[in-house]
C-alpha cells in the first residue's frame, strides 16, 4: 500500500532494503521444514555464556523499571578491561545502533564517507540516510587490503572514514602496518569508525591494538565492538564503542534511543565479560573450524576469500540468491550476498562440526541441480 503523500526523504526513498537472514520460526513458516543447519548470520554456535544466561534471567524479575539510562555498570567493567576511561565508552542495541548514531551526530549532506567494497550494508547505507556520498573502494584481487587506493580516496575533503577489520562479509584484516600508514595518509580532519565486531577471532599475528594507534596519532576515532559474536548475544542486541574523547561519547548518546541497552542485555553482558573460558571455547573452536571447512571448499574447486571471522565469503556458479535458495529448500541457510558487483559471492557462518558438515554435503547436492558451470578456482 503506497503513502497518500510523498513524505519520505529522498535520500532514504533510494536506499536498499538490509538483506537480513532468516529467524529460525519464520524460516519455518516459509518453507514448511525446520532449519538443519543456520548459517546466515554468524552467530555462535555455542550461544552465550551460562552465566550470562542465568544474569538475564535473574534480571527479569522487577523489569517494571526502566534501566539505568547512563549504562554505568557495564561500562565501567569495559572500561576496566581495555583499560580505557569509562566516559569514552558508549553502549548501542548492538553495534548497528552505534553506527547510526555516529553517522547522525557527524554527517552533513554532501558530506564524503569512504568504506570498503564488499563491506557491511550499513557502512553504505546509514551514510547515505543522512545524505552523505559513500566512495566504495574495493579489495585487491588477491583480497589484501587496498591501502594505496583507501588513502587516495580519503586523502582530503572526508568527513569519515568506516571499515570493519575483520571485514565483514568477506573476512581479511588489515595489518598494523597498514593500519599505521592509513592514519598517516588520510584526512586529519576526518573521522575514523574502526568497525572491530570479529576481532576476538584474528589470529595472533594480525591482532594489535589500534584503539592506541589511533591515539597516539592524534586522530577523533571511535572502534565498535559486539557482544552479538564471540560472546554469543547476538538475541539480546548489545555492542559498544571506544571513543577517542568523552566529548565524543556525550554527542552519541544524544544522537542514539536514550534507553539503548535493557537491562537484561546489560546483565547478561556483563556476566559475559567474566567468563573467560567460554569466550576462549567459542574462538578456538571456530578458528579451528574455519581453517577445515575452508581447505575442504577449496579442495573441491571453490573460490574463498581469506578469512579472519568466523565466516567464509565464497565464489558461487551463478547467483548466489540462487544458490541459497537451493541449500534453503535442504534446510541449510547461508546469505547471498547483493552488493554489486558481488552478485555471485556468499557468505557462511562457520557453526559447529555437524552443522558446517551438513552445509558441505548440502552444498554438494544444491549445486549438482543448478544450471551453469561448475566452480573454478
Amino acid at each position: 500500500m503506497a503513502l497518500k503523500n510523498d513524505i519520505n526523504r529522498p535520500e532514504v526513498a533510494s536506499l536498499s532494503d538490509y538483506n537480513a537472514g532468516l529467524a529460525l520460526d519464520r524460516f519455518r513458516e516459509v518453507y514448511g521444514i525446520d532449519a538443519r543447519a543456520k548459517l546466515d548470520h554468524n552467530e555462535s554456535p555455542l550461544g552465550p555464556s551460562p552465566a550470562a544466561i542465568t544474569a538475564m534471567r535473574d534480571a527479569a524479575a522487577g523489569r517494571g523499571r526502566y534501566p539505568d539510562a547512563t549504562d554505568s555498570r557495564l561500562r565501567h567493567a569495559i572500561g576496566g578491561l581495555v583499560g580505557t576511561d569509562p566516559e569514552c565508552v558508549i553502549l548501542g542495541n548492538g553495534s548497528e545502533d552505534l553506527i547510526g548514531g555516529i553517522f547522525r551526530a557527524v554527517l552533513r549532506p554532501g558530506d564524503r564517507v569512504v568504506t570498503l567494497c564488499p563491506s557491511f550494508g550499513l557502512h553504505e547505507f546509514g551514510a547515505q540516510s543522512c545524505g552523505a556520498v559513500v566512495q566504495k573502494v574495493p579489495f585487491n584481487p588477491d583480497w589484501s587490503f587496498p591501502l594505496c587506493d583507501m588513502i587516495a580516496a580519503a586523502r582530503k575533503d572526508t568527513r569519515i572514514v568506516i571499515f570493519s577489520s575483520p571485514s565483514n562479509p568477506a573476512g581479511p584484516a588489515i595489518r598494523q602496518d597498514e593500519f599505521r600508514q592509513l592514519l598517516d595518509g588520510i584526512d586529519p580532519q576526518a573521522l575514523i569508525v574502526f568497525d572491530e565486531a570479529y576481532r576476538e577471532y584474528l589470529s595472533d599475528d594480525l591482532d594489535f591494538n589500534a584503539c592506541a594507534m589511533m591515539s597516539d596519532a592524534e586522530r577523533d576515532w571511535i572502534s565498535l565492538r559486539t557482544f552479538s559474536k564471540a560472546y554469543g548475544l547476538a538475541g539480546a542486541r548489545i555492542g559498544y564503542g571506544l571513543c577517542s574523547d568523552p566529548a565524543l561519547m556525550r554527542a552519541l548518546r544524544k544522537t542514539r534511543n536514550p534507553f539503548s541497552v535493557n537491562a537484561l542485555a546489560a546483565a547478561g553482558a556483563l556476566a559475559a565479560l567474566q567468563d573467560d573460558d567460554h569466550l576462549r571455547r567459542n574462538v578456538e573452536a571456530t578458528r579451528a573450524e574455519r581453517v577445515r571447512v575452508a581447505a575442504i571448499l577449496r579442495s573441491r574447486g571453490w573460490d574463498v576469500a581469506p578469512s579472519q571471522a568466523n565466516f567464509l565469503f565464497f565464489r558461487t556458479p551463478g547467483k548466489a540468491a540462487d544458490l541459497a535458495q537451493a541449500l534453503r529448500r535442504r534446510g541449510v541457510l547461508i546469505k547471498a550476498w547483493q552488493e554489486t558487483p558481488f552478485t555471485d559471492w556468499a557468505r557462511v557462518t562457520i557453526a559447529a562440526p555437524d552443522e558446517n558438515d551438513i552445509f558441505l554435503s548440502a552444498l554438494s547436492a544444491a549445486t549438482a541441480d543448478m544450471e551453469g558451470p561448475a566452480p573454478h578456482p
